[in-house]
């Protein structure tokens, strides 16, 4: 009787642990950023402030890296709005390598997954991507995309957009 009683406050207590964890603050931008340079050193990432004309809310930082994979990183004060990486398609290998880990570097960064964790969701939206891009083309749609969305409960959500012309992805957390 009392081995049940522990092993109940165990689970409880555990979950509540586990919760608390899930609805943890967003990453501030500039933890977003520190993160994100050390989940990517190899590509000497760079968040750098654009002139921006115009009434866009918040501040964008444009990511420079030594690929040809763009990405925009906005902020409001000190607080993570969204980050966005694209690239133009067809593209080399190497381009979509790159592509790939950024994607992943934003994921680590911004949701505070374990590598493998971010890994798998990303594999598994190319996938869904891809096939909704095809069957776009083949139903005739007028605008040709593959789009997913993944939400990721208290973390926020992810969005990933496939066309012939480019590959999108936007990391959006919950405040």
């Amino acid at each position: 009787m009392f081995a049940k009683s522990r092993m109940r406050l165990f689970i409880v207590a555990a979950t509540f642990f586990a919760a608390a964890g899930a609805h943890a603050a967003p990453a501030s931008c500039a933890d977003f950023q520190d993160a994100f340079a050390r989940a990517v050193p190899e590509l000497k990432p760079q968040f750098t402030r654009s002139v921006v004309i115009g009434g866009r809310s918040g501040e964008t930082r444009e990511l420079t890296t030594a690929t040809r994979v763009e990405g925009r990183l906005v902020c409001d004060g000190q607080r993570f709005v969204r980050f966005e990486t694209q690239i133009q398609m067809p593209s080399d290998p190497a381009t979509r390598d790159a592509f790939y880990r950024i994607q992943e570097a934003g994921i680590l960064a911004a949701m505070k997954w374990p590598r493998t964790r971010a890994g798998q969701v990303l594999l598994s939206m190319a996938g869904e991507a891809a096939e909704y891009l095809r069957a776009s083309e083949e139903r005739g749609d007028v605008y040709v995309a593959g789009k997913v969305e993944h939400h990721a409960g208290a973390a926020g959500d992810l969005a990933m957009m496939w066309t012939k012309a480019d590959r999108t992805f936007i990391i959006l957390p919950y405040e």
